[in-house]
């Protein structure tokens, strides 16, 4: 007879202790055991790469990878991507190097590593290589697609204007003669539209009543720069901010009032930690002029390009807000190569590119500010040459990628120990022959506009897929990125002829298409610098 027995309920707990005493003893030994490995293959990687074996590591890195993630190391995930991405850029394998590269800005920023993020996402950019194009067409083709409808904006094209008082060939502060309005645009070769004037908050009201005078004589606006030098507390609701709105009101000149700008920056007295202050000081000013000068000034919120990560929260809302500006300049700095070959493979033209995305479909957006220096200042080496080519590229470009801004002011000048800055910057036309050629040949351009109120006869219109080309000869224009700071030359190809070779940015090249009509094709694009091929980008075209 068989006896039905029970395991003592003792025995029980006993018997299940040890069995996960076992499978702890055997994962911790297998976790052990994996950890080993993975920093073996880490360790490797790393004297792979001092023999110079760059392929090797990388595929000893890509076995790291999983580990990592595994456990949800992502600063090593970040880290590995990093050492991958450079390793390829020494392999001269630049598209696998940024990719790697935005891998990194990925990972970094899943732990809140926002610097090493930006910077992983900067090399990245500035190696990535794309092409897109456009078609030259008129204003009443794109009619309001551009426009947002807001005071003193054209509705296509951009007005120019510049920073003039600091360069001495076109104004004497001394006894006006000459005076930047007069002789600024005899340098340049066109009238600009308006001149940015800086004024302290507090200052007497007397001392802004020449530049207005001048303006209104010479058919120009000002973009007034108002500065609480003294910190946001001097702003008050008071009779001397109400007499300021007036006093231009009666002017009768257009004020695009930049009121405290480059407030994120911590090298302006008006920066806080906390932008709620600053948001209330804001919306103070443009209640006021909003009131007291409602046909002669635009309010515009103008940041600094950088940092990007606290721009949005100093937005003071649309209703206050009339135009988004920027400060935008380029001053060469090769310490950001990721090649570390000594080069400064920025672009000056996609720099705003974070605010562009973020307002522009909001309020037209205005350069309020800004250059490219011909002069490294740390070294004092001349980059006229790298300037030159940054320049033409920006002016010429800009219209195509960018068609929402609406206003471009340069900045003419060489200065340094201003109230806000004590490094020697160097823009000023006068004082180079070849940035003024340049600037003078860009703003020629009938895409920038002398006065406020005028319009551009021409536009453009992105080419791809989506936007198809006519099946006739069209006015081609490219804008090609890529890892190397200047080119020489870009060429164009359908079906594996040769269709156009360009020396000179925007690459424009006439180009029929009427043998491909009702088709789908592939513009091939190929880049050059010197002799050397660079890139080879194709882009889907629709011709109808």
């Amino acid at each position: 007879m068989e006896t039905n027995r029970r395991i003592p309920t003792f025995a029980r707990k006993l018997i299940l202790a040890m069995f996960a005493i076992i499978v702890a003893f055997t994962t911790f030994h297998t976790y052990e055991a994996n950890a080993a490995t993975k920093w073996a293959n880490y360790n490797d990687a790393l004297a792979l790469e001092k023999k110079g074996k760059y392929a090797e590591a990388i595929a000893k890195y890509k076995l790291v990878i999983p580990e990592f993630e595994k456990a949800k190391e992502y600063s090593n995930v970040a880290t590995v991507y990093r050492n991958i991405g450079s390793d390829y850029s020494k392999l001269k394998q630049y598209d696998d190097a940024v990719a790697a590269w935005d891998k990194e800005a990925e990972y970094a920023a899943k732990v809140n590593q926002t610097q090493i993020s930006l910077a992983a996402k900067r090399k990245a950019d500035m190696m990535r290589s794309s092409a897109k194009l456009f078609v030259e067409t008129t204003a009443s083709e794109v009619g309001t697609s551009y426009t947002h409808g807001a005071k003193f904006e054209p509705k296509n094209g951009a007005y120019i204007g510049a920073y003039a008082e600091l360069d001495p060939a076109v104004h004497n502060p001394a006894n006006s003669k000459p005076f930047y309005t007069e002789q600024f645009p005899v340098m340049t070769g066109k009238k600009h539209a308006a001149y940015l004037l800086y004024f302290k908050y507090g200052q007497p009201l007397s001392t802004l009543k020449t530049h207005l005078d001048r303006a209104r004589t010479a058919g120009t606006a000002i973009e007034l720069g108002l500065q609480p030098m003294k910190g946001l507390g001097e702003v008050q609701d008071d009779e001397y901010l109400h007499q300021l709105a007036r006093d231009i009101e009666a002017s009768g000149v257009k004020v695009f009032l930049r009121f405290a700008n480059e407030m994120n920056g911590d090298w302006v007295p008006w920066h806080e930690e906390t932008p709620k202050n600053y948001i209330e000081k804001f919306k103070l000013v443009a209640k006021v002029f909003h009131q007291e000068a409602p046909t002669s000034v635009a309010m515009v919120w103008s940041p600094d390009r950088q940092p990007e990560y606290s721009i949005e929260s100093y937005y003071p809302g649309d209703e206050a807000v009339d135009w988004v500006g920027v400060s935008l300049y380029s001053i060469f700095n090769p310490e950001l190569d990721p090649l570390k070959q000594g080069e400064d493979r920025s672009s000056h033209l996609e720099k705003f590119d974070f605010i562009y995305k973020k307002y522009a479909d909001r309020k037209p957006v205005f350069i309020s500010e800004g250059g490219v220096a011909y002069m490294y200042p740390e070294k004092q080496q001349d980059k006229t040459s790298w300037a030159v080519y940054k320049i033409n590229e920006f002016y010429s470009t800009l219209p195509m990628l960018y068609p929402k801004v609406k206003a471009v002011f340069w900045f003419d000048s060489n200065h340094d120990q201003t109230e806000l800055s004590t490094r020697m910057k160097y823009y000023m036309l006068s004082a180079n022959e070849k940035l003024l050629d340049v600037y003078k040949k860009s703003v020629a351009n009938p895409f920038y506009l002398s006065s406020i109120g005028d319009e551009s006869p021409v536009a453009y219109k992105p080419v791809n897929t989506a936007s198809a080309v006519t099946a006739t000869t069209q006015k081609i224009s490219a804008y090609m990125k890529t890892w190397s700071p200047t080119l020489s030359k870009v060429t164009y190809e359908i079906g594996g002829k040769l269709i156009a070779a360009v020396t000179t940015a925007p690459w424009t090249a006439n180009i029929d298409f009427a043998p491909y009509k009702g088709k789908k094709i592939d513009v091939v694009l190929k880049a050059y610098s010197g002799t050397a091929l660079i890139t080879t980008q194709k882009v889907a075209v629709s011709v109808k």
